[in-house]
């Protein structure tokens, strides 16, 4: 969890929310507080009407959001598991054609962990990365089995590279997908909807309507980090970890 994006993002709010509260004094405890005051009625019932409407569609964004996420970092253990299954079983073929392999592989590794991951947060592929792979694919092809045994050690290497190209692309796949930009605009816009009615509701006390816009606006803040956040598995607060990659020892 990357802690110094979380507090600067925790401060702008607060900066915000300072500045809106001093707003919201100036406005209630003047005359002008008058020019809501006889529709409450209405602005209760707006309230309810868009706030439901936020939470339907902010659930449905969510649910597909996670399921993004989490499919990222299932192929990515799946592709990592892959790549340890090749690297087992090279240990069985030849010396040579097995450096042979653990050379291209250490090099996609070490782009995966340094270029790709970066790439990713860019929402861009790493034309690096994609050339190291294809020369570890091209690696595996090219062996030449010395007898029968490594011929079928071949074989097996040949299907677990294969494994490894289909579960890297629905990762890229998975990575690159993010929220029509229509659809976040709808949530903000409604999620300001609901701040301003909230801000503009006569509440009989001031100091109680103030924490109410205050407690709201920390859901709201809260609720949108995490839309936010994690459309995005590699930059943010909360990012898939290259661990997995990094932590394989060609």
């Amino acid at each position: 969890m990357n802690w110094n994006s979380f507090a600067q993002l925790v401060l702008r709010f607060v900066v915000k929310l300072a500045a809106a509260a001093f707003l919201y004094h100036l406005w209630h405890t003047t005359e002008l507080r008058s020019i809501t005051a006889a529709e409450a009625e209405g602005i209760n019932t707006l309230i309810l009407l868009i706030g439901s409407i936020y939470a339907v569609i902010f659930a449905f964004v969510i649910y597909v959001i996670w399921g993004q996420f989490t499919d990222v970092e299932n192929f990515m253990m799946r592709e990592c598991k892959s790549i340890n299954e090749l690297l087992r079983f090279s240990d069985f073929l030849h010396p040579d054609s097995r450096r042979a392999i653990r050379r291209p592989l250490a090099e996609y590794l070490h782009r995966v962990v340094k270029a790709e991951w970066t790439a990713l947060g860019e929402r861009r592929r790493d034309r690096s990365t994609e050339q190291a792979f294809s020369e570890v694919l091209d690696a595996v092809l090219r062996i030449v089995p010395a007898n029968a045994d490594e011929s079928a050690i071949h074989q097996r290497l040949i299907d677990i590279a294969r494994e490894a190209g289909e579960h890297r692309d629905e990762r890229l796949t998975k990575s690159l997908t993010q929220i029509p930009v229509t659809l976040i605009h709808l949530v903000h816009t409604m999620a300001i909807g609901l701040l301003l009615l909230l801000f503009f509701y006569p509440f009989h006390s001031w100091i109680a309507g103030l924490c109410c816009f205050a407690l709201v606006a920390l859901v709201l803040f809260l609720a949108n980090l995490v839309m936010t956040d994690t459309d995005n598995p590699f930059k943010g607060v909360y990012n898939v970890s290259p661990k997995p990659f990094a932590e394989l020892k060609p």
